[in-house]
């Protein structure tokens, strides 16, 4: 039974970066350690392999330290699973995305906040860019959260944001607070994948403006639009 329940406590945290960072915050890694030295061999081996999943995404130097103490040969002799410890070393390199990235968990304040910017770009235009990936906690919550990726707007309302509705990203003009353009962009993006994202904005004097959405280095979606802000009055909440 307490192989069954560990057995399913490794998949749900292979299943999202939101439950590793949540086992990271408590340090579990240090009490995984002190519970292998009595467990027998099959639990031992699923606590040995849920080691290797919290490594492999995060570990601090007291917790590598705790590693290896538990490794550490006493009276000449190994203690019990050294061996398949050693393994949890060899995974901690074969991480899969970034070896740095923000974690956004939706909770109040978890934004990069920027200070009032100076000067708005209107008279050329701006391009956003960066790497993302979608973590819902399941498959319920990613139609009902809407998580965004950034937000422009001046004091009174206006500006520009792009935020998801389940698996499509949605980028709004605000011309008055209330009242703007939207556009769906044409790409399905799917959850707990990384996607190279790049937003240009961009300003013709003579014609319609544009929106272009590039995915991945490719163009995902385009469309026109009426350049709504002209104002140095900017901030990004």
């Amino acid at each position: 039974m307490l192989a069954e329940i560990w057995s399913v406590f490794i998949a749900i945290l292979r299943k999202s970066v939101r439950n590793l960072q949540a086992c990271t915050d408590v340090g579990l890694i240090e009490h995984v350690l002190k519970r292998l030295r009595n467990a027998d061999v099959v639990v031992a081996d699923l606590l040995i392999e849920m080691l290797g999943v919290l490594a492999s995404y995060s570990i601090t130097v007291k917790e590598l330290k705790l590693l290896f103490g538990a490794m550490k040969a006493i009276n000449a002799k190994w203690p019990r699973h050294s061996a398949k410890l050693l393994n949890v070393l060899r995974q901690m390199p074969q991480r899969t995305g970034p070896d740095v990235f923000f974690s956004f968990p939706g909770r109040k304040g978890s934004a990069i906040v920027l200070p009032p910017l100076a000067k708005w770009p209107y008279e050329s235009g701006f391009t956003f860019t960066t790497w993302f990936r979608l973590d819902p906690i399941n498959s319920v919550n990613i139609e009902r959260e809407k998580p965004y990726l950034y937000c422009f707007k001046t004091s009174k309302g206006v500006g520009y944001t792009a935020h998801f509705v389940g698996n499509c990203l949605v980028l709004t003009s605000m011309k008055i607070k209330g009242k703007g353009f939207q556009h769906c962009v044409k790409y399905e993006f799917q959850p707990r994948k990384w996607y190279m994202l790049a937003v240009v904005y961009i300003y013709n004097r003579w014609t319609k403006s544009e929106i272009k959405c590039l995915v991945n280095g490719q163009l995902a979606s385009s469309t026109e639009m009426a350049w709504f802000v002209s104002t140095n009055d900017v901030s990004a909440p």
